[in-house]
């Protein structure tokens, strides 16, 4: 029987530094930009202008959203071991 090996812990990161929360980010924005795209068109539909804008600044917002935090998702660090996985 050999010698027991001590495996080194790995760094724990907080949440908001993980790519799983940029990624809940982003589909969070991309459900939003839906729910936008749906207001517009039943805003335009009925001839409510005030629906149709409100809903298209926050279509606007939700795509600057998802592209943000696609563009940071991509800047994070995975450790080593777990990108041979």
């Amino acid at each position: 029987m050999g010698r027991m090996r001590i495996k080194k812990k790995s760094v724990v990161q907080p949440f908001r530094q993980t790519l799983a929360y940029r990624l809940l980010l982003a589909v969070g924005c991309f459900m939003l930009f839906i729910f936008a795209i749906y207001e517009m068109v039943t805003g335009l539909r009925g001839n409510n202008t005030l629906a149709f804008i409100i809903a298209g600044i926050a279509g606007v917002l939700a795509s600057i959203g998802i592209f943000y935090n696609l563009g940071r998702a991509r800047d994070i660090g995975v450790p080593a071991p777990r990108r041979h996985r």
